[in-house]
């Protein structure tokens, strides 16, 4: 098992200096336009990032509105844009979810910290939306956790990786029903340790009908939260 992780985490480190040495040799380019960005660390070009559409707050209640099922459980959310559907917020999302791109989490979680500290005090603590052991050790890494990171920075908030876990398995959702999303995560997280109240942001990837979310924040309500906040990167339309 150690030597396992061991050479996992040797093969990670070298496709991190193989991706440095491309973009050094071929300088990274804006996933909207196609322009050259001034740094690898985020490839959107300033007019591009300003052309992305904000997602509404109103929107995104009424999206979690539509999920009768654990209503309460989330003490307020917010999410940074809306997903464009083969856009290039979709070009973006894919390129950290599974183009093995990490590096573009710190400064897309700074970008969402902007949506949350308008209306809110900083968090008691950032909780990323975990992923099972089994999907993490397959991407190598966890695309929440590389925002709720940068999220974390921008609020001077700790970031606690260690509060929910995903103990058990679960399919992907993007081919689920609402109700199927549900009963595929309504018992998929577990918190080890009691939270003695406290507000916490749980951040995520991106926001479709609000199961994971909700299933997540009843979990940490259940674990002694007194509020949980939500916070994504991107709210689908449907």
């Amino acid at each position: 098992m150690t030597a396992s992780w061991t050479d996992h985490a040797v093969v990670q480190l070298l496709q991190t200096i193989g991706r440095g040495l491309l973009d050094v040799i071929y300088p990274p380019r804006c996933l909207g336009c196609g322009s050259r960005t001034e740094t690898p660390s985020l490839p959107l070009c300033p007019a591009c990032l300003r052309s992305m559409e904000r997602a509404p707050t109103m929107a995104v209640a009424a999206r979690l509105d539509r999920l009768a099922i654990g209503r309460g459980a989330l003490d307020a959310a917010r999410v940074l844009w809306v997903f464009d559907k083969h856009g290039t917020l979709q070009a973006l999302q894919h390129a950290l979810k599974y183009g093995d791109r990490p590096r573009y989490g710190l400064p897309l979680g700074r970008l969402m910290a902007q949506a949350y500290d308008v209306d809110f005090a900083p968090p008691d603590g950032v909780i990323p939306v975990p992923l099972h052991r089994t999907r993490q050790l397959e991407r190598g890494y966890n695309q929440a956790a590389m925002l709720a990171r940068g999220v974390a920075t921008s609020l001077h908030a700790p970031l606690r990786t260690d509060l929910l876990t995903r103990p058990h398995p679960t399919r992907s959702q993007t081919h689920l029903s609402r109700r199927e999303r549900w009963a595929n995560v309504r018992a998929a997280f577990a918190v080890p340790t009691d939270l003695n109240g406290g507000t916490w942001l749980l951040v995520d990837d991106i926001l479709t009908t609000g199961s994971t979310a909700v299933a997540a924040a009843q979990t940490l309500k259940n674990a002694g939260a007194d509020a949980v906040h939500l916070l994504t990167l991107a709210m689908a339309r449907t």
